[in-house]
């Protein structure tokens, strides 16, 4: 093959090499900014707050007629635990099983607003972690530095086999910022189910926590459920700033250093599949952030 014939070769898959390793890096650095918006509800984000919680609010009016009977049923319970452990049904009997219908009507009506605060609250948070740290494009670290690795490669096969490398790693980068997207969409989701449906648990407000008093278990577990995933998109918002400053102090040393290697392939090879490593350690962490937000709460 001669010289010409192999820069005809050599250079199109050089190209696409830069094309494939720049479009998924930069693809993850947009996901990991639409994940962003998507975890405060603003910008241009399908789950815009003030859009969205009006329409849901909707739906959980249609379950109150319901809720109330439920209230109801609840009341006759308690009645039927003091009538079995009491001769005589006193009025103070009667009083606390008014007073638990009022609190039981007072707490379906109240929740959306509770739940929206708890919301708005941890939306504040994330907003004031994305204010932390510094970034780094991930996208214009694979520009500026293996770009021109990538042209000092020479050998057709060694073209060949870092194209085969690059397609599989822009393949897995995509998976990854994906995945991110996913939870964090999953996430907005499961916050406005959760208030679809605030008025079902508040309703079995009335029957205590098993000891006689206090709120029922099934609303106290509801309501932690519900801050543990406000506190899940605090979470995930810290692991993209920790990942972000990472990145930034990590890969400038590492870059030093493995600069300094002749073979140009192995440089690539060193520097993709570590920021590949990176990200899929993140999709990890940002994996368990529901986990981890649950046990703080103990809403397991």
């Amino acid at each position: 093959m001669n010289a010409t014939t192999y820069v005809l070769a050599s250079n199109p898959f050089k190209n696409l090499m830069k094309s494939l390793l720049k479009g998924a890096f930069n693809g993850f650095d947009k996901t990991l900014t639409n994940a962003q918006s998507v975890l405060t509800g603003s910008g241009d984000s399908a789950f815009a707050i003030n859009d969205v919680w009006d329409v849901v609010l909707t739906i959980s009016e249609a379950l109150k007629p319901f809720c109330m009977t439920v209230i109801a049923i609840c009341l006759l319970i308690e009645l039927a635990q003091v009538a079995s452990k009491v001769d005589i049904i006193k009025w103070e009997h009667g009083l606390k099983i008014c007073v638990k219908m009022v609190l039981a009507k007072v707490c379906i009506d109240v929740a959306p607003t509770f739940l929206k605060a708890c919301y708005l609250q941890s939306a504040e948070w994330i907003t004031s972690a994305l204010g932390t740290g510094t970034y780094m494009s991930m996208g214009s670290l694979i520009s500026s530095e293996v770009n021109n690795r990538i042209d000092s490669i020479s050998g057709i096969w060694a073209n060949l086999g870092l194209f085969g490398s690059c397609l599989i790693l822009a393949i897995a980068i995509k998976i990854c910022g994906l995945l991110i997207m996913v939870i964090a969409f999953a996430r907005m989701f499961e916050i406005y189910v959760y208030l679809a449906v605030s008025p079902l648990p508040c309703a079995f407000f009335p029957l205590g926590d098993g000891s006689g008093g206090g709120m029922s278990r099934i609303t106290m577990k509801f309501f932690k459920n519900f801050i543990a995933v406000c506190l899940q998109g605090v979470m995930m918002i810290v692991c993209l700033r920790i990942f972000s400053m990472i990145l930034t102090s990590s890969l400038s040393t590492f870059i030093a250093a493995d600069l300094t290697a002749g073979n140009a392939t192995v440089v690539v090879y060193n520097l993709c599949f570590t920021m590949l490593m990176g990200c899929i350690t993140l999709v990890v962490a940002v994996s368990k952030c529901g986990s981890w937000a649950k046990a703080i709460m103990d809403a397991g």
